[in-house]
């Protein structure tokens, strides 16, 4: 039976269900709206999984219009600053929705 997306969900347990899920970069699915800006912008598929696995929210988690909890991710790292929204498609799923 698949896992209830909970009703309440706190940063910190955000962080945690994102950094389990993300462990297998398979969960990391980038949406075509992402793509198109991480061509845009020059960030590669690897910087997108590190932001989603290594990353702090900044912003969220709150409940967006298709009933998934989002959140924005910020990573800093060898002088580089990557942002993505990521939705949380409970419970095996991160959706990246974009990313700059």
């Amino acid at each position: 039976m698949a896992e209830a997306t909970p009703l309440n969900l706190s940063p910190s347990a955000a962080l945690r269900h994102i950094r389990d899920v993300a462990t297998e970069t398979s969960n990391i699915v980038i949406v075509r709206h992402a793509s198109k800006r991480q061509v845009e912008r020059g960030i590669t598929r690897r910087q997108i999984e590190l932001c989603v696995q290594k990353g702090t929210i900044t912003e969220g988690p709150f409940m967006n219009a298709h009933g998934n909890w989002q959140v924005t991710l910020f990573r800093h790292a060898t002088g580089e600053q990557i942002n993505c929204v990521v939705a949380i498609d409970w419970p095996r799923k991160l959706i990246v929705v974009t990313a700059y």
